[in-house]
């Protein structure tokens, strides 16, 4: 598929109107949060009723970092994250039906069955399975800020140019500005806040008068992050270089660091 075609189906798969009533649920605690960058797929799924999972899809996530990582699953609209501990070189397998939306995300310093710094930004890997045209559409997304490395692949799938199948990710994250950095109560900066949570401003989140596709532009906080980092999601219109999409696959490998 040419970027032209791929940009005019992405931007008619937004559904503009429905940007006030369907967002994809953020981390729990998030108070100033940036629209969905999956919400073209959840306004699709709100038109069209998929039908009952037949069978499910792997999700292995794979731990590269130094430190044992806290790896979280939120479901849309189900509530709670799913929290593991996974050490540093091991991976955990998450087994989701073949029509899941939802997104994963780790912490490092963390342990137990919830997520330990709720609220606080993170790199994010989201998810919609069997999608328009019974497909897979899944992105890394930075627009509510970012804290480790993270990259998805799909595990099979017909590749048909770089957003088909393609691998999203971010080796080495962008600096933070010291307005963004997010620090735990010893001071230690656990993560990069987005400028939607840094600030609450229209400008930033996308909300009042920069809420249309038209108004809501890249800004000083999210060029930096796109030119580090440019084919993860900066800001909430950020699509033509940001949405991945894959049919068949057998799975995905989500890997932090």
């Amino acid at each position: 598929m040419g970027q032209d075609e791929r940009q005019k189906n992405l931007s008619s798969s937004h559904f503009p109107s429905l940007h006030l009533v369907i967002k994809l649920q953020p981390i729990p605690s998030f108070t100033m949060v940036a629209y969905s960058t999956l919400v073209f797929a959840l306004a699709l799924n709100a038109l069209t009723a998929l039908a009952a999972p037949t069978d499910s899809i792997t999700i292995n996530v794979k731990n590269s970092c130094k430190n044992s990582i806290q790896v979280n699953q939120l479901t849309n609209d189900a509530g709670n994250p799913k929290s593991v501990s996974v050490s540093a070189g091991s991976s955990t397998t998450m087994s989701v039906p073949s029509n899941w939306g939802g997104r994963i995300w780790a912490r490092e310093g963390c342990s137990g069955s919830s997520d330990c710094h709720p609220g606080a930004p993170a790199s994010l890997a989201e998810f919609l399975m069997n999608g328009s045209g019974g497909k897979d559409y899944y992105d890394v997304s930075f627009v509510d800020g970012f804290n480790l490395p993270i990259s998805i692949s799909p595990n099979g799938g017909k590749s048909d140019g770089q957003y088909e199948c393609g691998a999203p990710g971010c080796s080495s994250l962008p600096s933070c500005p010291s307005e963004l950095q997010d620090k735990d109560s010893n001071g230690k900066v656990i993560g990069c806040k987005s400028a939607c949570s840094a600030f609450g401003t229209g400008e930033y989140c996308c909300t009042g008068d920069s809420a249309a596709r038209g108004t809501c532009k890249a800004t000083k906080y999210s060029t930096p992050v796109k030119e580090a980092c440019p084919n993860v999601y900066s800001y909430a219109y950020d699509d033509s270089t940001s949405m991945y999409a894959c049919s068949p696959s057998s799975g995905y490998t989500v890997t932090f660091c």
